[in-house]
């Protein structure tokens, strides 16, 4: 790759990043803690907490029992109680969403109202019958596969219960079928959470990418939400020099790279770069409310109320969640100030 062409690509990022700042303090200076959108803009809904993986960057490994699966019933009551219809509901949370045999229904649910659908998946059972599946809804929009290592080492020990060889071959034929049968109208793409142990791979998760037909590749650091999560964080230094290496190769690469890292060590920044307490909610299948997509099974988690026995407005305006918008906004939530996100 020519090195002009490398400047002007970091260039036109720098530039971005600068617009990117000054429309986010723009937004949050119109943003009242005490005073809320009217709705959020982002509604994701859990499908299950059970997972059949169990890996040390998720927190799901750590929580006790069995988890369960949002229900036909419960996943109709959440939508009534919605004060609004949101265009789009990602279907996922801390568990594997294809784990629920109810799931498509679930998707079915949201298509018989209008709303598209997103969800993420570690890929182990995309099975044959389970591509079709989804394929034939064409509600479904996005999805993001998750991947952590480029070899089958990494891979497994990342990813723990997973076979490297099996889901490499089931993603490879699910992206083929994807775009015989759906072309641009389904958008597949990669998510990857950097560690010590995967940082040295992470050009080559690109390659990989770039093998199976993925276009988009998102890279997110480990949130250090207990002992095991801060051992495995790499530094602020690592993931600069991460950054510059993947932005470079992605261009040769012609893929879409974006990365979610800390680029300093003094939190909170200010004005805030996440606007998820305003913008955002998430439901677990049983009902518990939390602002933010980063509190999943951490003990530094918050519940701000329950859907199925709460008012919308009493949760969306009321006083736990206002306050958590105040210590977003301060830096004094504990998972704010240790959130590469903020």
């Amino acid at each position: 790759m020519k090195v002009a062409r490398v400047k002007t690509l970091l260039r036109k990022m720098s530039h971005w990043e600068s617009w990117r700042g000054a429309l986010l303090r723009r937004r949050v200076g119109y943003i009242d803690p005490e005073r809320p959108l009217r709705f959020p803009v982002k509604l994701q809904v859990e499908a299950t907490s059970q997972c059949n993986l169990r890996c040390p960057s998720c927190s799901h490994a750590k929580e006790k029992g069995n988890g369960q699966h949002l229900t036909e019933e419960v996943f109709c009551r959440i939508l009534d109680r919605l004060p609004w219809s949101p265009s789009r509901v990602v279907l996922c949370g801390i568990g594997e969403p294809l784990m629920n045999p109810q799931f498509f229904s679930l998707v079915d649910i949201l298509a018989e109202r209008r709303i598209r659908c997103q969800f993420y998946t570690n890929g182990t059972l995309l099975t044959p019958r389970m591509q079709q599946a989804i394929l034939s809804r064409r509600n479904i929009d996005i999805i993001s596969i998750s991947c952590d290592g480029s070899d089958k080492k990494t891979f497994e020990r990342l990813r723990l219960g997973a076979d490297f060889d099996k889901w490499k071959q089931s993603v490879q034929e699910f992206l083929l079928q994807a775009k015989q049968q759906r072309g641009r109208t389904l958008n597949i793409g990669m998510n990857v959470v950097v560690s010590k142990q995967n940082l040295h791979e992470m050009g080559d998760i690109l390659r990989l990418a770039k093998a199976l037909g993925i276009g988009s590749v998102y890279f997110l650091e480990m949130i250090p939400v207990d002992e095991i999560a801060i051992d495995l964080c790499p530094s602020v230094t690592e993931l600069s020099a991460a950054r510059q290496e993947l932005v470079e190769l992605a261009a040769d690469l012609g893929l879409k790279v974006t990365c979610f890292f800390r680029q300093d060590t003094v939190p909170p920044k200010t004005p805030p770069q996440c606007l998820q307490p305003w913008e955002y909610m998430f439901i677990r299948a049983n009902g518990d409310v939390a602002p933010c997509a980063a509190l999943f099974g951490s003990d530094k988690g918050v519940v701000v109320g329950n859907i199925l026995e709460q008012d919308f407005g009493t949760i969306w305006r009321g006083e736990p969640y206002r306050k958590f918008r105040r210590g977003s906004v301060s830096g004094t939530n504990d998972l704010c100030r240790i959130c590469p996100f903020h």
